[in-house]
């Protein structure tokens, strides 16, 4: 038992996770590609969620802005209907840390849909507009492009631009108006 701990101890210490899945979530909040690849050729499971915030792999890259990962994850055929404890799906991630170049890859790689509604009645769209930052705005306009109409109401009966305080949003907003997107 003692030789156990003492194994368990140095790999901790070291970095070296216990398992796959575990090295592989580890390789995630890094954005370390290599260590990603190698925890998949471990065995690692690119669908299993993570002990903390139950997050699948594609999930947390997402969060984090880890584009390679994210390609990585869909060319390896991750399952994105699996949502994070809060049954919030990597789309909804994108739009709510504005991903927007993460978004595009959701889309057209993954075939996730701009549109996709939670069930607190919101769509990606919506958690961009609560972004103050230029990257949300440019994830709304991403949405739009992908067809989502500027103007969808969530379920509070609100639009963007009803719910943003964001200039630059406020502009994509009237440039999709104008149709000048």
């Amino acid at each position: 038992m003692k030789l156990f701990r003492t194994c368990t101890a140095l790999l901790l210490a070291t970095g070296v996770a216990a398992d796959a899945n575990s090295d592989m979530h580890a390789a995630v909040g890094q954005g370390d590609l290599g260590r990603f690849k190698a925890a998949v050729a471990a065995g690692a499971d690119i669908n299993t969620r993570s002990a903390s915030g139950s997050q699948t792999a594609i999930m947390g890259a997402t969060l984090r802005g880890h584009k390679s990962i994210v390609e990585e994850c869909l060319d390896l055929g991750a399952d994105l209907t699996i949502a994070e404890q809060d049954g919030y799906t990597p789309m909804h991630g994108a739009g709510f840390q504005g991903r927007p170049e993460i978004a595009a890859l959701l889309i057209t790689k993954g075939k996730m849909d701009p549109q996709d509604t939670h069930k607190d009645g919101y769509q990606p769209i919506h958690r961009a507009c609560w972004g103050r930052e230029q990257r949300h705005a440019d994830m709304v306009a991403v949405l739009i492009k992908a067809g989502v109409p500027a103007d969808v109401a969530a379920g509070n009966g609100k639009t963007c631009a009803e719910m943003t305080k964001c200039p630059a949003t406020k502009d994509v907003l009237r440039r999709a108006a104008k149709d000048e997107l």
